[in-house]
């Protein structure tokens, strides 16, 4: 059986707060860094978005119920998410060192 048929990609979904999340991600790089900064920043956030399409189930069991997290490497970040279903719904693009569900 080919792979595609064992493990269908999952369809992405982003929350409002989550877009909101990613344009202040953007806008901070941009005024502390650079453009190509705040572009590479967003960039690593899709591909990361884009590996859970595919293996939603290997990142971290989430704080909150129903939730996962996948801890980014390259920028200080976790993307929140759950899923249902075909769906991957990222909730939230938080910096390591916030603190949030509480």
């Amino acid at each position: 059986m080919p792979i595609s048929q064992q493990n269908p990609e999952k369809r992405l979904k982003w929350s409002k707060r989550s877009i909101v999340d990613r344009e202040k991600i953007g806008v901070f790089y941009k005024e502390e860094a650079s453009l190509l900064v705040a572009l590479e920043a967003d960039k690593s956030i899709l591909a990361a978005a884009k590996k859970l399409k595919i293996d939603s189930l290997a990142y971290r069991v989430g704080h909150k119920a129903e939730t996962r997290e996948h801890v980014m490497r390259r920028f200080p970040y976790i993307l929140v998410y759950r899923v249902k279903g075909s769906i991957v719904e990222i909730l939230r693009v938080l910096h390591q060192a916030m603190r949030y569900f509480n």
